[in-house]
C-alpha cells in the first residue's frame, strides 16, 4: 500500500460476507477492513497530486470487471452458439445435422445400372499367361444362380452372372529340338514383320507424293477456273448472279479428295516458308550494324566496301565483283594484325581492278604504328618486280591519308595506285590497277564514297587536296632502294644491295680520288647489282657515293669542282668523250633544294669500249655522286637515269 512504511505482503483472504451488503460510503468501500497506516510524506504528496479536490481522502480504485454469464440455447431455437436471441426468419422442419449422418436424406437420383460385382478373395487356382505362339482362348463362363430381385428388375440371368477363372493345365516343357525350332520361327516372323514395315512406309512415302503431285494438279486447276471465271462487275455485282445462273458446287466426296490430298503440300510449303523467314532473319541480322554516322540513330544494313557501280570514274568499264580478293601490292611485310579484316575486289575483263581492304585495330595507337609500317612497306615496296615511281599526301581524306604509285615491271607492265588512310582506329586500303595511269584525285573521291560510309569519329571525309610527297625511307635512310631502280629487261632480273666504305674507281673523268675527299664530316657507298638477268654485263650495277659537311658552302665547292672536271674531261683525257645530260632539279624532305647535272662518258681504244654514266647533286650539305656501267646493247635511258638521280638526291634529303 503507496506511503507504507510495513514491508510489502500477500493480502490475507476474503472473508465470507465480502458480497453481503455492508455499511459502505464512498470514503469506506464494501470490502475487508485493514488498517490504515500513517501516511508518510511521500504519501501524502501522491494523494494531494491524484485527488482532484486537493483532500488526503483513500484513492478510489477501479471497479471491479462483471464477466457475461453463458446461457445456452435449446435445440430447438435452430441455431448453436449464436449471441442474437431473437428467433430465425424460418423455421426448420428438423434438426441440423451432419450432411454424412445415418439419418441423411437419400440422394436425388439413382445409378441407370446396378453396380458391377467384383471379387472379394483370389482364384482357387493360379492362373499361367499362355506363351505369344497359342492363341488366346476365351474361358468358359458357367452360369450362376440369380437372385429373385435381379430378375424382377429386368435384367437377364446371364448378364448378372460373375465369371469364375477356368484352371488351365500346366504348360509342357519343349524338347531342345522344338525350342530350336520355335525361335527359328520367331526370327522368320520377325523378318518378314520388318520387310511388312518397310514395304508400308515405302508405300506411305510413295502415297505422299502422289497426293503432292494431285495437290499441286489441283492448285494449278483452281488457278485456271479462277481466271476463266466471270468477274465481277464495276458496282460489285457477279454477272452469273444477275443472270440467275448459280455457279456449280463441286461434288462433296471431289472436295474431300482435294482438301486431302492438299495436306501434305501444304505442309512442304509452311516448311520451306519457314525455312525461308530464318534464312531471311539471319543475314538481316549479320548485315545490320549502327550507323555510325553523325547522325548516330537507328540501325541499317550498310554495305562499307565500294560496289561496281561506285567505281565507275576509274575506268568505264563492265565492273564484276571477284570471289576471292588477295593481297594489295607490296603490303606483304609483317605488321601489326588487326581484330576485325573485311576485303572485296572489283575487276573488269579489260584488266583494271580496285582491291579494298579494311583493318580495324584495338586502339589509335595500335592503328598509328600499323598505317607506318604499311606506309614504309608502299614506299620501299620489298617486292622485287615493282618500282616506286611516286607518292603524294591527300588532305581532308581521313586522319592521315597517301597514296604511292606503283609499277610492276613484268612482261605486261601494270600501273598500280595505292591509297592508304587511316581514320581512328581503322586502316583503308585501295590497291587500283589500271592500263593507264590514273590522277591521284580520282583515286581519292572514289575512296571517299567508302569512307563516308564508315566515319563515326577522326576526320570524315570533305574537301580533298593533293600534294606531292616522297615515298617513305628505308632503313637505314638516304640510299637508294631495289625499289628505286628499274629492271632493264621486262620481267627479269632483281637488284641486290651492299654497304661499304667508299671504293669506287670512277670514270677517270672526276678530277680527284673520291676515297679520299678531304674536309667531310661523313661518307659512304652503296651499290646495287643487278642479278638474274643473262642480258647483263658482268658487274652491272649502281654506285651511290654521299659525301656531307658541315655546311653547305664546302659541299657546293666539291660538286662544282667535280661537275667542271667530267665537262672538261674530253679536253685532258684524249680516250674519253663526254655528252652533258639534263639537269637536275627538285626538292627533298623539308623542301631542301636539289640541284645536279648528268653525264654519258664513252671511253674508247683500239681494242675496246667502256660506257659510264654519271651524275653530281648536291642536297644542302650533302652531295650524291651516282655511277653505273652500262654497254652499247645494255644501258639505262636517259629519262630513266634523271629518275634515278632524282630519287637518289631525295632518298639522301631523308637521312637525319
Amino acid at each position: 500500500m503507496e506511503g507504507s512504511q510495513r514491508p510489502r505482503r500477500a493480502l490475507g483472504p476474503v472473508p465470507d460476507d465480502w458480497s453481503e451488503p455492508s455499511d459502505s460510503s464512498s470514503a469506506s468501500p464494501a470490502g475487508p477492513l485493514f488498517d490504515d497506516p500513517e501516511l508518510t510524506d511521500t504519501g501524502m504528496m501522491r494523494r494531494l497530486a491524484l485527488n482532484t479536490d486537493g483532500s488526503l481522502q483513500t484513492l478510489i480504485p477501479p471497479p471491479r470487471p462483471v464477466l457475461p454469464v453463458s446461457e445456452a440455447q435449446p435445440a430447438s431455437a435452430g441455431r448453436r452458439f449464436s449471441a442474437d436471441e431473437a428467433p430465425a426468419d424460418h423455421g426448420w422442419v428438423a434438426p441440423r445435422r451432419s450432411a454424412a449422418s445415418v439419418s441423411s436424406p437419400p440422394r436425388a437420383y439413382a445409378p441407370l445400372l446396378p453396380p458391377v460385382s467384383r471379387p472379394t478373395a483370389p482364384p482357387a487356382v493360379t492362373v499361367s499367361y499362355p506363351r505369344a505362339a497359342e492363341p488366346l482362348e476365351a474361358p468358359a463362363v458357367p452360369v450362376a444362380p440369380v437372385s429373385a430381385t435381379s430378375t424382377r428388375s429386368g435384367f437377364s440371368a446371364r448378364s448378372q452372372a460373375t465369371p469364375p477363372l477356368r484352371a488351365v493345365e500346366p504348360e509342357p516343357k519343349l524338347t531342345k529340338r522344338e525350342a530350336r525350332a520355335a525361335a527359328a520361327q520367331a526370327k522368320v516372323d520377325a523378318k518378314t514383320a520388318l520387310e511388312a514395315e518397310k514395304a508400308a512406309a515405302k508405300e506411305a512415302a510413295l502415297q505422299a507424293k502422289l497426293d503432292a503431285r494431285s495437290a499441286k494438279a489441283d492448285a494449278k486447276a483452281d488457278a485456271k477456273a479462277a481466271k476463266r471465271a466471270p468477274k465481277a462487275g464495276k458496282n460489285g455485282i457477279d454477272p452469273a448472279a444477275r443472270l440467275g445462273v448459280t455457279p456449280t458446287q463441286p461434288a462433296r466426296g471431289e472436295s474431300n479428295t482435294r482438301q486431302r490430298s492438299g495436306r501434305p503440300a501444304f505442309i512442304v510449303i509452311a516448311a520451306v516458308l519457314a525455312f525461308a523467314l530464318v534464312v531471311a532473319a539471319v543475314v538481316w541480322v549479320m548485315t545490320t550494324k549502327p550507323l555510325g554516322s553523325a547522325s548516330g540513330t537507328g540501325t541499317a544494313a550498310i554495305d562499307p566496301l565500294l560496289t561496281t557501280a561506285e567505281v565507275s570514274p576509274i575506268a568505264a568499264e563492265d565492273w564484276q565483283v571477284a570471289t576471292a580478293a588477295g593481297t594489295p601490292l607490296c603490303l606483304t611485310g609483317a605488321t601489326p594484325q588487326p581484330e576485325r579484316t573485311n576485303n572485296r575486289k572489283l575487276f573488269t575483263a579489260q584488266g583494271s581492278s580496285v582491291l579494298q581492304t579494311i583493318g580495324t585495330y584495338p586502339d589509335d595507337a595500335s592503328a598509328i604504328q600499323a598505317y607506318e609500317a604499311q606506309a614504309t612497306l608502299a614506299g620501299t615496296c620489298p617486292d622485287g618486280s615493282a618500282l616506286v615511281v611516286g607518292a603524294s599526301t591527300i588532305n581532308g581524306l581521313a586522319d592521315a591519308a597517301q597514296a604511292v604509285q606503283l609499277k610492276v615491271q613484268a612482261v605486261k607492265a601494270e600501273n598500280h595506285l595505292l591509297v592508304l588512310a587511316r581514320t581512328g582506329r581503322t586502316i583503308n586500303t585501295f590497291d587500283i590497277v589500271t592500263a593507264n595511269t590514273i590522277p591521284v584525285t580520282t583515286a581519292a573521291q572514289v575512296a571517299a564514297i567508302s569512307l563516308a560510309r564508315q566515319c563515326g569519329s577522326g576526320t570524315c571525309p570533305a574537301s580533298l587536296g593533293v600534294a606531292s610527297a616522297l615515298p617513305a625511307s628505308g632503313t637505314p635512310a638516304g640510299w637508294l632502294l631495289p625499289a628505286d631502280v628499274p629492271r632493264l629487261t621486262p620481267g627479269t632480273g632483281k637488284w641486290t644491295l651492299h654497304d661499304w666504305p667508299v671504293n669506287t674507281p670512277g670514270s677517270q673523268c672526276e678530277g680527284t680520288d673520291l676515297t679520299k675527299v678531304t674536309g667531310t664530316t661523313a661518307s659512304g657507298q652503296r651499290t646495287l647489282i643487278l642479278t638474274n638477268d643473262p642480258k647483263a654485263p658482268a658487274s652491272f650495277g649502281v654506285d651511290q657515293v654521299t659525301f656531307t659537311f658541315a655546311d653547305n658552302k664546302a659541299a657546293s665547292t666539291l660538286a662544282t669542282s667535280v661537275s667542271k672536271s667530267i665537262t672538261n674531261c674530253a679536253k685532258r683525257v684524249p680516250t674519253a668523250v663526254v655528252v652533258d645530260g639534263e639537269n637536275v632539279k627538285g626538292s627533298g624532305q623539308g623542301e631542301v633544294p636539289i640541284s645536279g647535272q648528268t653525264w654519258t662518258i664513252t671511253h674508247k681504244t683500239n681494242t675496246s669500249t667502256v660506257v659510264f654514266r654519271v651524275a653530281v647533286v648536291t642536297v644542302g650539305n650533302r652531295v650524291t655522286y651516282l655511277l653505273a656501267n652500262p654497254s652499247k646493247t645494255f644501258d639505262f635511258s636517259d629519262a630513266d637515269w634523271d629518275a634515278i638521280t632524282l630519287r637518289a638526291a631525295q632518298r639522301t634529303s631523308q637521312s637525319s
